[in-house]
């Protein structure tokens, strides 16, 4: 009996050793997993965005606006929604009254001068005086295209102006301002594509901002004009989900 009941004591003692042994090897597992350096994944959200804060200038009337902008790169941030015209240097003005097109989304602009020209305030009605209205426009060369062109980017009656820049351009790279989007979400923007997963901001860069729709922003249709290709994006939590080019409006008969 003396024998049997040392055995069994044995046999208790190198249970409660063994389980004494396992929990020692948790506890120390537990310790080396929290020194353990977190490691670091690449995420995106398009909360990020909210974060990006374009630079802004604050010009008011041309000497300032030509401190601010003259030798000095933009990036269209109104894209296909702004005309740009011929400059001529001989004459030192702009033609206004034939558009040479639309300027493309986040092409990059370099500003050569900033000019005022003369023009009409309107049609006046009986008795009303007439008030010469001027225009701040930007000169600008565009990418490898030699032309000299001129963009609309404010109005004035006197020496002071109402500016448009901030809305117009970016005034840093938006591929750095929004360096945390993926390289194949800017390689769609830059081809000028509208892609399935892509938000309102990144859409909006591809396509221009000449949209129409209705509803809650990130939850809705938008048309966009495309410089006449229109296309139609539906969105959903703020990442489209359907992209469709649809039929252009006829051009009406001269």
């Amino acid at each position: 009996m003396e024998a049997e009941g040392k055995k069994r004591f044995q046999v208790i003692t190198g249970v409660l050793l063994a389980l004494l042994l396992i929990r020692l090897g948790f506890i120390l597992y537990q310790r080396h997993q929290a020194n353990k350096p977190a490691e670091k994944t690449v995420t995106y959200s398009s909360n990020m965005d909210d974060y990006v804060i374009p630079p802004k200038i604050h010009p008011y009337d041309l000497k300032t606006a030509t401190k601010e902008m003259v030798g000095k790169p933009v990036w269209v941030r109104a894209g296909n929604s702004v005309h740009y015209y011929p400059f001529s240097a001989a004459n030192h003005s702009a033609d206004l009254k034939h558009e040479k097109g639309l300027l493309p989304p986040l092409a990059k602009l370099q500003i050569k001068e900033i000019v005022a020209q003369k023009g009409s305030a309107g049609p006046l009605a009986e008795g009303q005086i007439a008030v010469v209205q001027k225009q701040a426009l930007a000169v600008f060369q565009m990418g490898e295209d030699p032309g000299i062109y001129a963009v609309p980017i404010g109005t004035g009656t006197g020496d002071e102006f109402e500016f448009t820049v901030n809305d117009l351009f970016f005034f840093a790279d938006p591929h750095e301002l929004y360096k945390h989007w993926p390289p194949e979400t800017w390689q769609a923007i830059d081809s000028h594509l509208a892609k399935q997963g892509m938000n309102e901001i990144q859409v909006a860069m591809a396509l221009g901002t000449a949209a129409t729709g209705s509803g809650d922003y990130g939850n809705r249709t938008l048309e966009f004009e495309n410089n006449g290709h229109p296309v139609s994006v539906t969105f959903a939590n703020n990442k489209a989900t359907a992209v469709k080019e649809e039929q252009a409006a006829p051009v009406p008969a001269k």
